[in-house]
């Protein structure tokens, strides 16, 4: 989309860099183009990476929640504590079952009975650094349970803005560079000739109407009697 028209341009420099007018109009151009050719980039990004960054930081979690949930399950055996013990009763299959949102809140529930009894932990080498890191995998599985949402967000938003950078090119080139290509037309005829070339290219199937072409000639038709 107009990247015809700026190879072309490029290609023929030395015409048109005597120009201001003109060498201000592609800087513009080129950089409308790369915003367009960026943002259709940034629309195309595949947002598969997100799903697996979730489903690690949900595996490491579900680990870290059974190891520190079962050494307090066998502190509340050992203290006969029926509350702790009912609190801390969990299976892996539990855990996959459940949604991101109450994986991360048993998470935070198991980490807060962890603080409450972290001196009795010390007997299952479970000390304040595995708490510091617990938080932060609970932490890690917040942010990786909105990765895929937000990537489809962020897919959403570049799909939108690119019409308008397309329209920003074509604006560019109907309402500025056409016009001042009409400096060349007798000077540099083959030059211009080839312009609307590739002009031809760009706008081919637009609503709006095609690049500048010269007046076709009309040919007269006899009625007949």
């Amino acid at each position: 989309m107009g990247a015809t028209v700026a190879a072309y341009m490029n290609k023929n420099n030395t015409i048109w860099t005597g120009t201001k007018a003109v060498v201000d109009t592609m800087a513009q151009l080129n950089g409308a183009l790369g915003n367009v050719s960026q943002t259709a980039q940034d629309q195309e990004t595949p947002i598969v990476g997100e799903e697996d960054k979730k489903a690690l930081a949900r595996h490491d979690l579900e680990d870290e929640i059974m190891r520190i949930a079962g050494a307090l399950g066998s502190l509340a055996a050992k203290t006969n504590d029926a509350l702790l013990a009912g609190q801390t009763e969990l299976t892996l299959a539990q855990l996959d079952k459940t949604d991101s949102d109450t994986l991360e809140e048993t998470g935070n529930r198991i980490s807060g009975l962890a603080t409450t009894n972290l001196a009795a932990l010390a007997d299952y080498n479970i000390l304040q650094a595995d708490l510091t890191a617990f938080g932060q995998m609970i932490s890690n599985f917040h942010d990786a349970k909105t990765g895929p949402r937000t990537a489809v967000a962020k897919r959403a938003s570049k799909t939108k803005a690119l019409p308008g950078g397309v329209k920003s090119v074509k604006s560019i080139l109907r309402n500025q560079l056409d016009k001042e290509m009409l400096l060349f037309k007798k000077n540099q005829p083959d030059f211009y000739a080839g312009y609307l070339s590739a002009r031809v290219i760009v706008d081919r199937g637009s609503r709006k109407g095609a690049a500048p072409t010269p007046p076709a000639t009309k040919t007269a038709t006899k009625s007949t009697a």
